[in-house]
């Protein structure tokens, strides 16, 4: 089972730590790009998660973004702003899988959006580990 903890903490730190960590975070500030690129993300097969969970993972993500300030830091956000949370996640036959959750902030709050690993109309602005 790979369920989130309702407790989450995202944290700043240095670069070597998020490298070394199995779950971390990025957040983006949007950017108008001109940039193209095409493909498709071709996933193993052995990378999902009972559907259950994962609507619940979603769901509890995003009640923790937006009840809590659960960065460590003060964060002024704007639209378009968005968040990605990458969690490793062990299954019960000790495999482990990683979990990417993607949030956009629109109209005052964070919205659950589809993770895109092209998308080029953003810019890095804050990193850091995720404390459960």
């Amino acid at each position: 089972m790979c369920q989130i903890s309702s407790h989450l903490k995202l944290c700043t730190c240095s670069k070597n730590k998020i490298f070394s960590s199995n779950s971390y975070w990025i957040l983006y500030r949007w950017k108008k790009s001109d940039e193209v690129i095409v493909g498709e993300p071709i996933f193993p097969d052995n990378n999902f998660i009972d559907p259950a969970d994962e609507l619940n993972n979603q769901e509890k993500l995003i009640t923790i973004l937006n009840q809590d300030n659960c960065f460590d830091f003060e964060l002024q956000l704007e639209d378009k702003d968005s968040l990605e949370i990458n969690i490793q996640c062990l299954r019960e036959n000790g495999r482990s899988i990683n979990l990417i959750y993607a949030f956009v902030f629109l109209d005052g709050i964070w919205k659950s959006m589809t993770y895109d690993p092209f998308d080029m109309e953003r810019q890095e602005k804050k990193y850091g580990v995720i404390e459960m």
